[in-house]
């Protein structure tokens, strides 16, 4: 009861909060959400003698750092990955460059959706495999076949083809 009370209280203003800091409205309801998931998860070592609406704003603002940090290193790492696979240039290696962007592209297309889906969220979006089983509804293990079975089909496509820059490829991939 005293937990409804309080998201009562304060849901609007931890999200307009959140929109505050330049999050989108999806980002600021799921940052509104896990707010209150730490307050109930941590209640029992609140000091009762401070104000709730510091500890809701101080997680508040704790979460969004957190997540700017996750965005940020998410796409350092997609940078540096295009980085390594961008072609100098040389027109054999922007040949070889679009050869292999067609021959991912083509092979995400050939890929079961749910595979795809795996494969994306991983290697792109760089989530785990536990956060990948949690947005999908499927067990860890089962992200883990997925991965698999996309990787084997990526090593298949490679094989078949004259990318000569077969290691960096490898490397983006693997």
């Amino acid at each position: 009861m005293a937990f409804d009370e309080l998201y009562g209280l304060f849901h609007k203003k931890i999200y307009l909060f959140c929109l505050n800091y330049g999050l989108s409205q999806m980002d600021a309801e799921e940052i509104t959400q896990e707010v209150f998931v730490k307050l109930w998860l941590y209640r029992n070592t609140l000091d009762s003698e401070k104000s709730i609406n510091s500890y809701l704003y101080k997680i508040g603002k704790n979460v969004i750092i957190d997540e700017f940090k996750k965005k940020i290193k998410t796409q350092a790492t997609q940078e540096y990955q295009m980085s390594l696979i961008m072609p100098s240039n040389n027109v054999e290696e922007s040949m070889d460059y679009l050869d292999l962007k067609n021959l991912v592209e083509e092979t995400l297309m050939y890929l079961p959706e749910r595979r795809r889906e795996v494969f994306e969220l991983s290697r792109i979006k760089g989530l785990s495999h536990k956060e990948i089983a949690e947005e999908l509804g499927i067990s860890t293990k089962t992200v883990e076949n997925h991965l698999n079975l996309a990787l084997h089909n990526f090593r298949a496509a490679l094989q078949k083809t004259n990318v000569l820059c077969y290691a960096l490829v490898s490397y983006f991939i693997f």
